[in-house]
């Protein structure tokens, strides 16, 4: 199949609600506390004026809309407002770190992008971890669609984020959470930590790979099928559309279903649509080959370490740990993203008590 054939789209009415939809039902869930649909009234779910103000002010940072108060008069359901207002765009255009939940009196969790750049997978998690806390997500800057380079290695990305934390904690504690590629990105910033005035409290990795020792690179067409199986697997719709293989790998059309498969039917040929998912690819590929060629130092960090039944690099992260390592192998057979997604419930419990909290 070439890109010139016919994407794959799946049908109108999916299973899994497109991106967009799920991560206003993560918003409105969050801020009105209770699990919405898409067709519940906003206002009769129980949001008021300062719920939909928090309400405006998550969208726009998590999908980039420039919402106010009328527009939510106006659309007062998901369904209503994700149709007159799904754009595909970056999270955030100021700053690689967005909030995405309220504040509150606990100690704020600050969840570290995996190999795609978006923090859109943790949402199952902040929705229950968020309750009383601030929640952050920092994301990949090449989301930002007209963004600049950023630094080709972990460390250097580690350094970018820094500051970004540092600007909004200065000396205050917050806690790491990170999965995938975010793993290493969490141990870096631990290790440079003191130097950059940051208090970090805990961290907890789910299904993190570190390497010390060097790996292959991998090709251009394996990285164009482990992004769209990424995609995919991320979406829940692996079902829903053809594989690919290195052999006949296609960035346009994986960037096609990819769309598709994020944003729904509706948007799948939609140029904002494959836009975002080709800044997504570069985001993916720029974090691979950081990750590549990133070889841990020590670092002196508690870490709750929680794998796949797959993952293999439980010995590289106990070589470089020289704090409290608790490590975990999960009886699931997801990992990744999705493990976040699906495992949500264990992950959270696993989380607030390794945090000490009731």
């Amino acid at each position: 199949m070439n890109a010139a054939q016919t994407a794959v789209i799946p049908s109108a009415e999916p299973a899994v609600p497109s991106l967009v939809r799920q991560i206003l039902l993560d918003i409105w869930s969050t801020t009105l506390t209770h699990d919405v649909t898409v067709h519940d009234n906003f206002f009769q779910a129980g949001g008021d004026s300062l719920t939909a103000l928090v309400t405006i002010e998550q969208i726009n940072q998590r999908l980039g809309w420039r919402l106010n108060l009328g527009d939510l008069m106006r659309f007062q359901t998901i369904a209503e407002l994700s149709a007159e207002k799904a754009q595909p765009q970056a999270a955030n255009t100021e700053t690689a770190l967005i909030r995405m939940s309220n504040q509150g009196s606990r100690t704020p969790i600050v969840f570290v992008h995996a190999g795609h750049g978006m923090v859109d997978g943790y949402g199952r998690l902040i929705r229950e971890l968020g309750t009383d806390r601030a929640c952050y997500g920092l994301q990949s800057p090449l989301l930002v669609e007209g963004a600049g380079s950023v630094p080709d290695d972990i460390q250097g990305l580690a350094g970018l984020y820094a500051d970004a934390l540092q600007d909004e904690f200065g000396e205050d504690e917050f806690h790491l959470f990170g999965s995938c590629a975010g793993g290493a990105l969490c141990l870096e910033l631990n290790r440079i930590a003191a130097d950059r005035g940051l208090t970090i409290g805990r961290t907890i990795v789910v299904d993190g790979y570190i390497e010390r020792n060097p790996t292959g690179v991998m090709s251009e067409d394996e990285l164009i099928v482990d992004f769209y199986e990424g995609v995919l697997r991320m979406s829940g719709t692996t079902e829903q559309f053809p594989a690919m293989s290195p052999q006949d790998a296609d960035l346009e059309l994986a960037l096609r279903n990819s769309a598709a498969a994020m944003f729904g039917a509706g948007l799948g040929f939609d140029e904002r649509a494959e836009a975002f998912c080709r800044r997504l690819y570069t985001s993916f590929v720029s974090t691979a080959r950081a990750w590549e060629s990133y070889r841990p130092e020590p670092a002196d960090v508690d870490l709750l370490l929680l794998l796949a039944q797959d993952n293999y690099t439980l010995e590289n992260w106990s070589s470089v740990i020289k704090g409290e390592l608790t490590a975990e192998v999960l009886d699931s057979t997801f990992y990744g993203q999705r493990l976040c997604i699906e495992e949500a419930s264990y992950l959270v419990a696993r989380t607030i008590n390794y945090l000490g909290e009731n």
